[in-house]
């Protein structure tokens, strides 16, 4: 069963807000959401704001999601990380990314683990970064791009992150697979799309 490339859109209302999860790919297959993330990202609707049914490179036909082992993940996210810092990775993904960043007058980014280098690595013109702000969760990441805001929640059991960020950051107890199943990070994460929402209407 293959995913629509339409948004999921809260009705009665036009999109202001687009919701967008960033992360690298534990499947290389696929880019559907996982229960986890379409239920996080379902919590954060409101009347104007839209959930992109995708994850990061964003293909509409993806398949469904199904599991992936831990080892698996990790290798495929880090070999994801380190292909995002070669030559052709903007080339290859920023006209999704564009397209994406276009649908709507402004997008929060839910960008996990290697997420905010994936971004930074798109390499994206300046008017694109500013259409898109970003929490990031448990980065790791060399940098940020410069995007209109940037949150960054690190979680005080998350040594990977821990060890993989060294920019600003404000802490959550979470460790590096748990942070959205927090309830402190959903009331972030809903505080900061309302703030957005209410910024670009």
């Amino acid at each position: 069963m293959m995913i629509s490339g339409e948004a999921e859109k809260m009705p009665g209302a036009a999109p202001q807000l687009q919701l967008a999860f960033l992360t690298g790919q534990s499947d290389p297959a696929r880019c559907a959401l996982s229960p986890l993330q379409r239920a996080f990202g379902e919590a954060l609707l409101a009347p104007g704001r839209t959930l992109h049914p995708c994850n990061f490179p964003y293909d509409a036909a993806t398949p469904e999601h199904q599991p992936a082992a831990l080892l698996a993940a990790s290798f495929h996210n880090t070999r994801h990380y380190l292909r995002s810092r070669q030559p052709g990775f903007s080339a290859a993904h920023g006209p999704a990314m564009a397209q994406l960043l276009q649908a709507a007058p402004h997008t929060l980014l839910l960008a996990g683990s290697c997420g905010l280098e994936l971004l930074a690595n798109l390499d994206l013109p300046p008017a694109l970064r500013q259409r898109c702000s970003v929490l990031a969760y448990g980065p790791v990441a060399r940098q940020a791009p410069s995007v209109a805001h940037l949150q960054v929640l690190v979680g005080r059991q998350d040594w990977v992150s821990r060890l993989g960020w060294r920019g600003a950051r404000q802490w959550v107890d979470s460790g590096h697979m748990d942070y959205l199943q927090q309830p402190p990070v959903l009331a972030i994460a809903r505080a900061l799309a309302a703030r957005l929402q209410q910024e670009h209407t």
